[in-house]
């Protein structure tokens, strides 16, 4: 069975390290599904990605204490171009996360991913109460895929988010 993925970039680790040492949450808020062919790199940010459609997103469930589901759902007429890669973004168009599907998802048919992010202490990080809730059930096979960070990944993507700020700050 082939096997999606995804990232959390520099700049959604930097928010949730922000969000973290602040006592305030990031709203991860709305996607955007892309043609793109694009590699998977934490260094990705929003101008990085163009999509043919942008939406909020569709869903958003607990799964457990440390996991959250953000359903990403576009209806077959509204599917105007293959998927390749979908990405989620906060309030405020910083690029939290990036996905990739198995396979792109071809254009009028109902494309759906389903992504699940783990995280120590989720309930206080995430704000669940300014996204859009649905009750339709998905009734199709759904990507998952799954970021996790462990202490050891997340002080190395802390590393590279304070890189990638110390390289725009120097022009570098």
């Amino acid at each position: 069975m082939a096997v999606g993925s995804s990232i959390i970039t520099a700049d959604g680790i930097n928010a949730l390290a922000n969000a973290s040492a602040t006592g305030t949450s990031v709203k991860p808020k709305y996607f955007k599904f892309s043609e793109q062919e694009l590699v998977l790199d934490p260094n990705l940010s929003a101008d990085d990605i163009v999509g043919w459609r942008t939406q909020e997103i569709s869903l958003y469930q607990k799964v457990d204490d440390r996991s959250v589901e953000f359903v990403c759902d576009v209806q077959p007429d509204e599917a105007t171009a293959y998927t390749r890669l979908c990405g989620l973004f906060l309030d405020d168009g910083t690029l939290f996360m990036v996905a990739k599907p198995p396979f792109p998802f071809p254009p009028q048919l109902r494309q759906t991913f389903k992504i699940q992010m783990i995280y120590d202490g989720i309930d206080e990080i995430l704000n669940f109460q300014y996204l859009p809730f649905s009750e339709t059930e998905q009734s199709l096979a759904l990507l998952n895929t799954q970021a996790i960070l462990g202490e050891q990944i997340l002080r190395n993507a802390l590393d590279i988010g304070l890189m990638k700020n110390t390289n725009h700050n120097t022009g570098e």
